[in-house]
């Protein structure tokens, strides 16, 4: 199995009134397209706040933290966020996607072009909001909060309820059931999302997600953070309220987000269009944990939603036929559900396809 690289995530921030989701476009709007600056905090001290809360840490500082993308720092690599703004070696300036989102906004600030921009690039790169609503993706899943209201009461104390086991999104850690941890370590490299293909993870196929000064990944207040993008999927109606509940309209998600997302968290079943081998090949190098780990019941979930009826018994035809190799095998936890051909050794497992795949 390929090494995990270590990837440093930034502290989720994003903007600090969760409802306010113009706060960047608006910022950027303010930001001229030639300008470089040394680093990200220097574009909010000089457009957003000069104040300093001491003599380090500018008072903007936050809202432009989740702003660069991936970089790599020495012999490590950090995701500092979505990447509205890139880094060159004279410092930072704004990126494509940066300037698509402004013009999007300044074209028609009360439109929902530039929602639709932002909610899809976080989707797609931000490593946290992926994994959770990927697990709030499931047939039949319901996000209920504690509260009487939307995000109501205590954010720890949310739950994912489906069929599948019940997740805890906004919770750090939990030994008898999948949280938000949980999901970053099982899903690492899917999680990575667009950012799979940068240059800069050149023949990667795997990671594991640490913090940027230490090794230990804190989600301190995560779940404050995580309801930015909630707003914005709410605001687009792909998310639906009814008291505490919330949930998924696919079919508006489909409709706002387009079909590489709705493909992508398996909104709308796609349609079979690689060779088995290769299908199985490319699920496998998503959904594998920093550990090598494929989590069985995801692999048959994701299977299913490419088309393929029956994943296990399609699975053992090809082992049998020397397609393919099950490397090691373990038990996991409840939380996994059912193990491969119904075998609870094999709730998580490695696979090697014997073929050669196109990357």
């Amino acid at each position: 199995m390929p090494e995990a690289v270590s990837i440093g995530l930034n502290q989720l921030i994003l903007w600090y009134d969760a409802t306010r989701i113009q706060t960047w476009p608006a910022f950027l709007a303010t930001v001229p397209d030639a300008l470089t600056l040394r680093s990200a905090t220097d574009f909010g001290r000089r457009f957003e706040s000069e104040r300093m809360t001491d003599p380090r840490h500018a008072a903007a500082e936050k809202i432009v933290r989740n702003l660069p993308g991936l970089e790599s720092k020495g012999k490590k690599f950090v995701l500092k966020g979505i990447g509205l703004l890139a880094q060159m070696p004279s410092g930072y300036f704004i990126s494509a996607e940066g300037i698509r989102l402004r013009a999007a906004y300044v074209d028609s600030p009360k439109g929902k072009h530039w929602v639709r921009l932002l909610a899809s690039l976080i989707l797609a790169r931000e490593p946290r909001t992926r994994v959770v609503i990927r697990a709030l993706s499931r047939e039949g899943a319901e996000l209920r909060f504690d509260g009487k209201k939307w995000f109501g009461g205590s954010l720890r104390k949310a739950s994912i309820v489906s069929q599948d086991p019940t997740v805890f999104p906004f919770h750090g850690e939990r030994s008898d059931a999948a949280t938000l941890r949980t999901l970053l370590c099982d899903h690492s490299w899917w999680a990575l999302g667009e950012w799979r293909r940068h240059p800069l993870m050149a023949d990667t196929e795997n990671c594991q997600f640490t913090g940027t000064l230490q090794e230990y990944l804190s989600l301190h207040d995560v779940g404050l953070a995580l309801r930015g993008p909630f707003e914005l999927l709410l605001h687009l109606g792909v998310l639906r309220t009814q008291e505490n509940v919330c949930w998924i309209d696919r079919d508006i998600a489909i409709r706002e987000l387009g079909a590489d997302l709705a493909s992508e968290f398996g909104w709308v079943t796609a349609t079979k269009a690689l060779p088995l081998e290769q299908l199985i090949d490319q699920q496998v190098k998503e959904l594998r944990s920093d550990t090598g780990y494929v989590i069985a019941s995801d692999l048959r979930q994701a299977l299913r939603g490419a088309g393929i009826e029956n994943p296990d018994a399609e699975i053992a035809r090809l082992e049998s036929e020397g397609k393919l190799v099950i490397e090691a095998e373990d038990f996991g936890q409840s939380r996994h559900g059912e193990g491969l051909f119904g075998d609870p050794r094999k709730q998580m497992v490695q696979i090697r396809m014997l073929i050669r795949s196109a990357r």
